[in-house]
């Protein structure tokens, strides 16, 4: 499997009410659907939305068009249309439609209106650290040995440097260099957020109903 495909169908369960709908739209809807639903996406919605007589219909293709639109800038490249076809035809549309759907979403230009704050940015895939003894070593200064335990300490805090290795969603590797109390501060800083986060999750407002 690819990873625009990968990307695309990472969370199947969201589809579901879709895949009820999509077989009973037609091509010619096609084309009207994607019109409405980038204008929504670029913040001018059309008033012929709210009176649409299929909006069971309109609801599932805007789910795909803002699905696509949404990773677009996580990929960085332009969509493969292989890997588009294979997502639309696990979505259960017909043929015609895939290859209406599929064509329109390809097209670059589409996205060109979408706001900066709908496109998701990459994630963090892995990530791998690991002490740089051998700089370490080879920075310290040609001194005798400090006398006690907390001199050498602070020494070995002062000249010791982390070496971090993050991949992230797109393929790209990042390397950075800290000093052990700056990869300390940034261990606090993802604990508390990551605790902050655990709370506002229990809040009620964020429940689902």
């Amino acid at each position: 499997m690819s990873y625009q495909l990968e990307l695309l169908t990472e969370n199947p369960s969201q589809w579901t009410t879709v895949s009820y709908v999509t077989p009973e739209i037609q091509k010619k809807e096609i084309k009207p659907f994607v019109i409405l639903a980038l204008k929504e996406l670029e913040g001018v919605p059309d008033s012929r939305t709210s009176s649409l007589m299929c909006a069971d219909k309109f609801a599932a293709v805007r789910g795909v068009v803002r699905h696509v639109a949404r990773l677009r800038s996580a990929t960085r490249l332009p969509w493969a249309r292989d890997d588009l076809k294979v997502f639309l035809e696990g979505l259960q549309f017909t043929p015609e439609c895939v290859s209406e759907l599929s064509t329109l979403l390809c097209t670059e230009g589409v996205y060109a209106s979408v706001p900066p704050h709908l496109r998701v940015k990459p994630g963090l895939a892995a990530l791998h650290w690991r002490i740089d003894l051998s700089l370490s070593q080879a920075r310290t200064p040609p001194t005798s040995p400090p006398a006690g335990p907390a001199s050498r300490r602070t020494l070995l805090q002062q000249h010791t440097h982390v070496i971090l290795l993050l991949t992230t969603t797109d393929g790209r590797t990042s390397t950075y260099r800290l000093l052990l109390a700056k990869f300390h501060e940034l261990r606090f800083a993802v604990a508390s957020a990551l605790k902050s986060m655990i709370v506002l999750e229990k809040r009620k407002c964020m429940r689902k109903d």
